[in-house]
This record gives C-alpha cells, sequence and structure tokens, in this order.
C-alpha cells in the first residue's frame, strides 16, 4: 500500500480529479480576468493541472472535518493582445473546501466551497494542527479539563468525588482490558484491528487473544500491583485523553501510513507506528500529560476538599508541625480522590499550595521527614533538595561550596546542603546528622538552593517530561539535574555563617571534649583500640594494614603516615565521623587534593557505615587516587 510523507501529497494523489472538477467552474466564469494586462481579451481558458501547496483542518465534531486545500492552477489561456492572437499558461492560486469524517479512512468527502485564494483566518477553539492535533494553550487547560468532564461526568464538577475511571472510559466506547505489555509500558490505546494478548482479569490470572476494535484500551495489569491505584487510575484517563482529542491524529497516521494501529504509552517515551522525534507525538503526550491529573483532581473540588482536610489536622493535631499536618492532609487527599501521592502533591502545588513542595519528599531511596519554607522563597525550577551524585558535582564544580563543605561549616543531612549550627543541626550517639525541628520549620533559613531540572532523558526539556512523572513511576533511566544557585539571595546570605564542625550539638560537644584529652595521633590510636577491645593482629587483619604498620602507628608518633592506611583503620575501628575526623586531622597525612578532601568528607558523614569495598566505589566513581587496603 502507498504510503505518503504528508496529507498534502495524499490529497494530491486521492483527490485531483475532484479539485480539478472543483476549479473549472471558476476558471471559465472568471477568463476575462485571467489575461492580466498583457490580454486584452481572453477568448479561451483550460484548467491543465493542479498542485496542492498546503492543506488546513477544522474540527466538525464526530469526526467530521472541514478540510482547507490550498492549490496552485495551471491555466492555458488564448487571446487578443495589442499585437496579435497568443496563448500562455499562467499560476493561480485558489481555495478547494472539503468535508470529510475521518473513521476507518477518509469517507463521504465532498467539496462544499471553491474560491480564488485567501490566508485562512485561524480559530482557536476549532483550528486543528497539520497531524490533527487539536491545539491546548497553557491558559486553557484547567478549562479543557473541564470539557472534558462535562461532556463525559459532570458530577464530578458539583461534588469532590473519586472519578469513576472504567466508567468513564466505557461511557466513551472503550473496551478496557488488562494486558502483559512488559515491565515499562503502563497503556495503549488502539484505533485499529490488531490480534493481541490480554488476561481475563485484573489478576492476569488467564490469558486469551483478541481482536481489538477502535476505542480498546490496554493497562498492564502490573500497574496496580507493582505501583498503586492511583497510577492505574491516571494511566486510564491519560488513555481517554489520547482517545477523545487524538483519534483523528491517529486516523490520519494510519491514512498515510497502514502500520499505525495504536498508541502505546510507556516510561521512556517509545511509540510503535510514530517517529520518535514526531513533534505531533511530543504535543500529543504533552497535552494527555497535562489534562489527566485536572480531570481526575478537579480545580474547585480539590481546593474544597484540600482545605477541609487541612483544617481536620489542625483541629486534631494543634501541635503537630504544620509540615507534617500538610503531609498528613496529602496522602489522605490523593486516597480520596484514587490518584498517587506524587500526583495529588503536583496537583496542589499547581493550586497555590506551595508548602506541599516539602511533603512526601524522596531522595536517595528514602523518605525525608517534611519540611516548611517561607512563601516565596522558591521559583518553580528551584528546590531545597539535591541527590547525592549531584551533591558531589556542585562540590567539585563550586569553589566556594566545595571549600565550605570540606572545612565543616556545611553538612549535607536530609538530602539538603545546611548551615552547620547547633540551631539547624544536631547529631546521634552514632554519629549521624539530623535537622533541628527549628531547621525543618525554616530550611529556607539554612538549607542552600538548587535549581532543579527534571527529565526522562536529557533528550528533552522539563516543560515536556515532568508531568509524565504524575501517571506513572520513574525509573532509572530519568534523572535530576541539580545546579548550585549562587546568586540566590537565600544562598548568598548564608555563605557568610560560619561554624565548627564539633560545635553542631551537645553529643559533639562531648566528644569534642574527650578528644581534647587524647593527645596526638598514637594515643588517640591506642585509645580507640582500648575503646574498641581490639588486639593489633586484629586490627591489621580487619584493616588490610600490615602489623608492622600498626606497631610503628602506635610506637613512633612521628612516623609519616599515608591516609589510604589511615582511612582503613579508622573504618576497621568504626570511628564515628566526628572521632574519624579527629583521627584524620592527627594523622597529619596528606590527602591528594580538595577535590579527595570534599569525596572523603562526604564519606565520613554520609556513609559512615558503608563498608571499605562500598567507600572504595564512590571514591573510584569519583575519580579520586586512593586505593584503600584490603582485608586480608
Amino acid at each position: 500500500m502507498k504510503k505518503y510523507r504528508d496529507f498534502k501529497e495524499y490529497m494530491g494523489d486521492k483527490f485531483l480529479d475532484e479539485i480539478m472538477k472543483a476549479i473549472k467552474p471558476l476558471v471559465i466564469r472568471d477568463k476575462n480576468n485571467l489575461g492580466g494586462h498583457q490580454f486584452q481579451k481572453v477568448s479561451w481558458a483550460e484548467l491543465s493541472d493542479i498542485s496542492v501547496d498546503g492543506v488546513t483542518f477544522k474540527d466538525l465534531g464526530n469526526n467530521w472535518l472541514e478540510i482547507r486545500a490550498s492549490v496552485y492552477a495551471d491555466i492555458e489561456i488564448e487571446g487578443q493582445t495589442r499585437y496579435d492572437h497568443e496563448s500562455d499558461t499562467i499560476n493561480k492560486p485558489y481555495n478547494v473546501f472539503f468535508k470529510a469524517k475521518l473513521e476507518n479512512g477518509l469517507q463521504n468527502v465532498s467539496v462544499i466551497k471553491t474560491e480564488e485564494y485567501s490566508k485562512a483566518r485561524f480559530d482557536k477553539q476549532s483550528s486543528l494542527s497539520q497531524s490533527l492535533v487539536p491545539y491546548l494553550y497553557e491558559e486553557d487547560i484547567e478549562k479543557n479539563a473541564e470539557v472534558f468532564l462535562r461532556k463525559y461526568y459532570p458530577e464530578a464538577l458539583k461534588i469532590p468525588m473519586p472519578l469513576p475511571v472504567e466508567e468513564i472510559a466505557k461511557s466513551m466506547g472503550m473496551e478496557l482490558y488488562y494486558a502483559p505489555l512488559g515491565n515499562t509500558i503502563f497503556g495503549k490505546t488502539y484505533f485499529a484491528a490488531e490480534t493481541v494478548t490480554v488476561y481475563e482479569d485484573a489478576f492476569g490470572t488467564k490469558e486469551k487473544q483478541i481482536i481489538t476494535r477502535p476505542g480498546t484500551m490496554l493497562i498492564n495489569s502490573n500497574v496496580y500491583f507493582m505501583r498503586n491505584v492511583g497510577t492505574a487510575n491516571n494511566t486510564i484517563i491519560h488513555e481517554c485523553v489520547h482517545w477523545d482529542r487524538h483519534r483523528k491524529a491517529f486516523e490520519l497516521q494510519r491514512l498515510l501510513d497502514s502500520g499505525s494501529n495504536h498508541i502505546s504509552c510507556e516510561i521512556v517515551e517509545t511509540y510503535n507506528g510514530i517517529p520518535n522525534d514526531s513533534p505531533a507525538l511530543m504535543w500529543m503526550e504533552w497535552q494527555a500529560n497535562q489534562l489527566a491529573p485536572r480531570i481526575l483532581m478537579p480545580a474547585e473540588m480539590t481546593k474544597l476538599t484540600m482545605n477541609q482536610l487541612l483544617l481536620n489536622e489542625y483541629q486534631d493535631k494543634p501541635d503537630e508541625r504544620e509540615a507534617v499536618r500538610l503531609e498528613s492532609a496529602l496522602a489522605k487527599l490523593a486516597h480520596f480522590f484514587g490518584v498517587s501521592i506524587m500526583a495529588a502533591k503536583l496537583r496542589v502545588i499547581e493550586l497555590g499550595y506551595e508548602q506541599a513542595q516539602g511533603s512526601h519528599v524522596y531522595c536517595n531511596n528514602k523518605h525525608l521527614p517534611s519540611f516548611s519554607f517561607s512563601s516565596g522563597v522558591l521559583d518553580s525550577n528551584q528546590t531545597f533538595v539535591i541527590d547525592e551524585n549531584n551533591l558531589l558535582f556542585n562540590l567539585i564544580i563550586n569553589e566556594e561550596l566545595g571549600n565550605l563543605f570540606a572545612e565543616g561549616k556545611i553538612v549535607y543531612v536530609n538530602c539538603m546542603l545546611c548551615v552547620n549550627k547547633p540551631k539547624y543541626i544536631s547529631i546521634s550517639e552514632t554519629g549521624e546528622l539530623f535537622l533541628t525541628n527549628y531547621a525543618l520549620d525554616h530550611v529556607d533559613e539554612c538549607c542552600y538552593v538548587f535549581n532543579r531540572k527534571y527529565s526522562a532523558s536529557n533528550n528533552y526539556s522539563d516543560t515536556f517530561y515532568r508531568r509524565c512523572f504524575l501517571c506513572r513511576d520513574v525509573d532509572s533511566s530519568s534523572f535530576v539535574e541539580s545546579d548550585f544557585n549562587k546568586d540566590h539571595k537565600s544562598n548568598q546570605s548564608k555563605a557568610s555563617q560560619e561554624e565548627a564542625m564539633l560545635k553542631i550539638s551537645d553529643c559533639a560537644k562531648d566528644i569534642a571534649e574527650q578528644i581534647e584529652d587524647l593527645g596526638g595521633f598514637s594515643k588517640t590510636l591506642k585509645y580507640h583500640m582500648k575503646r574498641k577491645d581490639i588486639r593489633e593482629d586484629e586490627l591489621a587483619w580487619q584493616s588490610g594494614v600490615s602489623a608492622p604498620t600498626i606497631s610503628k602507628y602506635l610506637n613512633d608518633p612521628d612516623c609519616k603516615k599515608k591516609i589510604e592506611n589511615v582511612l582503613a583503620v579508622g573504618k576497621a575501628l568504626r570511628l564515628n565521623p566526628v572521632y574519624m575526623e579527629d583521627f584524620i586531622e592527627k594523622s597529619q597525612a596528606t590527602i591528594p587534593n580538595r577535590h579527595a578532601r570534599i569525596v572523603l568528607r562526604y564519606l565520613i558523614w554520609n556513609h559512615p557505615d558503608d563498608s571499605v569495598e562500598e567507600w572504595q566505589d564512590k571514591i573510584d566513581a569519583a575519580n579520586v587516587d586512593i586505593k584503600l587496603p584490603q582485608q586480608k
């Protein structure tokens, strides 16, 4: 079957005769105006050929289209000039308007109007793109979500409720099946017949084969069990939006290339049947990702419910931190509307609850304590939270920030970079740092701001991909880039604050007092060996440092120490971070460079319980030239 580059080529091939037939009466009627100044009178005019120069579309509803074909007509004319009877060929533009139904091909095509060319007036509401994707503007997204609900489930705009997504899909004429789609594919919507494997129920107990019809939706059954019901609901509505808004685009694609039968929505956007770099594909996915959460959580109903939940939390827990109450309310909001917590969080942030940015925060594979900050501190692309990889990157490339960290004036805690003062930082008996309640309620006062950029790959921007996370979990192919914002006024004020590392808590002060009484490196090593009840031979075996070297460290205070050995001995003694810092400082071992100092301080304070092998892996990953001894 012939393939076409675009609809313009398709029209020129399939409807050449209809276009010529439509233009001929205009050519005959206006023949006396075709010769221009050269001909005094045109006696004969004949349409010889046409070429389609462009097409535009308007949506007439119920799969009907108005197609405006702009064509250039080659017209042969004869007539009287000043000097003789002559002939010529001229080229003249026309508009030919068609009405057609796009359903299982282009049906019921008819010419409704022909005119001399004039520029088409753009209709914001009914115009379609060249790929038949309806236009959607940022300022109209909420309105379009409400239009969807008024069309398919208006009750959701009257009272707060969880949306019955399967009922809505059915009312749209869609058939929903659960199917084995693979780990990354969340849903598929079919626009044509194809033989597929589905499950007889959501539990995937028995497979069967069906032939899809237009409107068949396949949902990954693992969405319920591997993720959550909220993700499943979001996926179903996401596919419903594709069916409501984009079936014309896929009908057009099938018209031009019969191999395109479905849209496949995946964690990393890859679709069968349409080129991955297609702008139309990006528009369709952006629209579905923008509209789905707004359909599931209508603006006014969401605000009404959220305000009531916050009031309930305050009445039930008046003495609890505000951030904790907000986090609890968000979880209840997500449960009520049947969406994921992340979807609920991003939705309420859109609706003006900016403090929700400090709730349900996950970083480095752990859930962080909820936190608060002053209104207006963060722009939409800024964050206090930074993951370990980006932290090290920023500490290394930003000299000022790296020096503050290496000197202990700022510390990495709760996945935030915080000023090292007792008001903000506490330390446990095991040496673990944590933010005080005051710091958690005032993170803008003590924590640094980073510019943030989410993406599913580094080929696409935040504006397109961030909302993809609303309806699917982020896998390892996604990343968060965070760059230190040295110009942020909050960061500039923190840079001038200095506090010694050992003054961060009462516990640390106690350790500091003990350290002062220990003396030099040899005495300190003896103290820790006695405290840990470990002999020289045991320490040598556990650290990988030779017994003669351990003996020299104990008996020769002035001997030269290698940083690799000092680190290994400290790890074998399981020194907490405060003791480890003191141990390294007293050894006077040479640390290769600033880069290495930053990485070692990061490991000491943020990975004190890692094994020597895990430390070495991180040291290697950071390109630091230190090789720790291996246990013998």
